[in-house]
Order: C-alpha cells, then sequence, then structure tokens
C-alpha cells in the first residue's frame, strides 16, 4: 500500500530511516495492541517495517470513527500529541502483527537539529504532510461517496483485505450499506 499516504513519496527518507534502523528499537506490535490510546500523551515515533495501523477517534457518545491508516515503510505516530506533548485524540491500533522501529521525543528532537539539512528535512516533511491532510480534506467536502472510494483503493488497493467493511466505510463517513452499493455498482460496470 506505498501510495497511501503520499507524503512519503515526496520526499528522500532514506538517511532517516537509516537512523531510525540504528538509533530506534525495535517492537513487534500484535494484531490490536495500541501504538497509542486515546487521551494518553504520544511520547514516540514509529517507523513500520511491515504491518498495517488504523487510527481510530472515539466521540463522546463512545462512537468508533477509522480516521486514519499507515501501512509499511511509513510512519506511525499522532504527530500533534508527540510534537506538541499534549494529549492524542485518536487511539492507533495494529490491525495485523507490526514491526516497528521506535524513536523518543529525545531522538527526534536531537536527530532535527543535527544540521541544517535535518531541520530542513523535518520541516518538509511537515509541508509534506499538511499537504496532504488538505487535500484529503477537500476530498471529504467535495468528493461523492463512490469518488472517496475510488480514490481510496486506488491509494491502497489491498485495503479491502485486512480493513472489515464497517471500517473502510466509517473512514469514508458513509454507512456499510453505501459501500457495498459502490462495491457492486463498480463490479457491474466493469
Amino acid at each position: 500500500m506505498e501510495n497511501y499516504n503520499s507524503y512519503i513519496g515526496r520526499l528522500d527518507y532514506s538517511k532517516f530511516i537509516q537512523f531510525a534502523k540504528d538509533k530506534g528499537k525495535v517492537h513487534i506490535y500484535h494484531k490490536k495492541d495500541f501504538f497509542i490510546e486515546q487521551n494518553k500523551v504520544s511520547d514516540q515515533v514509529g517507523w513500520i517495517e511491515t504491518g498495517a495501523f488504523r487510527y481510530v477517534h472515539t466521540d463522546k457518545h463512545g462512537k468508533e470513527h477509522v480516521v486514519e491508516y499507515s501501512f509499511a515503510n511509513e510512519f506511525v505516530c499522532d504527530y500533534s500529541s508527540f510534537i506538541h506533548q499534549s494529549t492524542s485524540l485518536v487511539h492507533i491500533q495494529a490491525m495485523s502483527e507490526c514491526v516497528v522501529y521506535l524513536l523518543s521525543y529525545q531522538d527526534i528532537v536531537a536527530y532535527l537539529e543535527t544540521d541544517m539539512e535535518t531541520l530542513r528535512f523535518g520541516k518538509q516533511t511537515v509541508d509534506a504532510l499538511y499537504e496532504m491532510m488538505y487535500k484529503r480534506y477537500l476530498e471529504l467536502y467535495c468528493d461523492s461517496p463512490e469518488e472517496s472510494y475510488l480514490k481510496l483503493m486506488q491509494r491502497c488497493p489491498d485495503l479491502k483485505e485486512i480493513a472489515p467493511l464497517k471500517e473502510i466505510a466509517s473512514y469514508l463517513r458513509v454507512t456499510p450499506t453505501t459501500v457495498s452499493n459502490i462495491r457492486r455498482k463498480i463490479t457491474f460496470q466493469d
């Protein structure tokens, strides 16, 4: 699912990945293990070697909303909680067995303060994340459910193999029936 989080393809992460592998601690998450729980402070960033995570916000009524995914060769982190050392608005949960290189807040700060190149890298990463989130925000308000589903499947065609229908529906902010109808319509068009 290498095209899901578009910020990854925009920059050269090879030095950071090497740093994560050299300095980070390898941790294995089993399916349903939490990387971070909602209302806790995120004090680490992970580089996912294998596996997938879902980001879920539980609202005041106890309803869960899938708001994001991270896959192999991507970061896993509640960026806002991490950077501001504030409570997380989501819980991040393993969808499968995951191998992750963990870096602490102090590790990341030290890395970014190494030199101007790493500081620039940090800024470019934030810029790319902002652009990606802005585009998703526009898609949320401007695209039809079918357009949103097609874009999601284009970005990560294997998602339907690891995420249940109700989770994909939650991410798209539609009902599972709507996703089923979209899938049926697409099947008949082919």
